[in-house]
């Protein structure tokens, strides 16, 4: 009974150490490093905007072939004519129309009237003339007449200038397909006996 007990005890021992010698797990791998992000690609860039056309230049305008001379009159002795050379050549003369004004002081303002035009202060009237084909000078004139038609004596310093609007006769026609320079003005409401008017129409300064 001993020897089966002792026995027991042998077999008991002998199993603990087997138990205990068993082998040891293996390590586990270590776990490689987590791979490194590449850096982000370049934003693309984006297209440039076509450059913009360059404005075409501005058209001539139609009233470009208008222009307006004034004549001083200050140094004028006055009298019953006044004379004065034409702005225009006289192989071009045929192409314009002309509209004739004068100023004068009234009230310490100046103020324009027409030619022809008046009676002026109830005084004269005025009309006017010029040689078409000649180049010599005087080559205009200014005739003053009271209201019986006889010749009036304008006094000196009376007038400050004589103005003249040259009126190219194309020029009208471009913007209203005719030569007649005062049907044109008139259709678009313009009073050629208002000097001013007539300046604002074509832009004259």
């Amino acid at each position: 009974m001993k020897t089966v007990k002792l026995f027991s005890m042998a077999m008991l021992c002998m199993a603990m150490v087997l138990m205990s010698c068993s082998g040891e797990d293996g390590e586990r791998g270590l776990q490689g490093p987590a791979g490194v992000q590449g850096p982000a690609g370049a934003d693309g860039e984006d297209g440039t905007n076509g450059t913009n056309g360059t404005n075409g230049t501005n058209g001539v305008d139609g009233n470009a072939n208008v222009q307006s001379v004034k004549i001083n009159m200050e140094a004028w002795n006055g009298g019953e004519f006044f004379e004065f050379d034409m702005p225009i050549v006289a192989e071009k003369r045929s192409n314009f129309a002309f509209l004739f004004y004068m100023e004068y002081f009234i009230e310490a303002e100046v103020a324009v009237h027409s030619v022809p035009g008046g009676p002026v202060f109830d005084l004269f009237t005025t009309d006017v003339s010029f040689l078409a084909n000649s180049d010599e000078s005087p080559n205009g004139i200014i005739v003053f007449k009271d209201s019986q038609g006889a010749l009036f004596n304008v006094p000196p310093g009376f007038y400050l200038n004589l103005v003249i609007v040259a009126i190219e006769v194309n020029t009208m026609q471009g913007k209203a397909g005719t030569g007649d320079m005062m049907a044109e003005l008139k259709a678009a409401g313009v009073d050629t006996n208002d000097y001013h008017a007539v300046a604002a129409y074509f832009g004259l300064h």
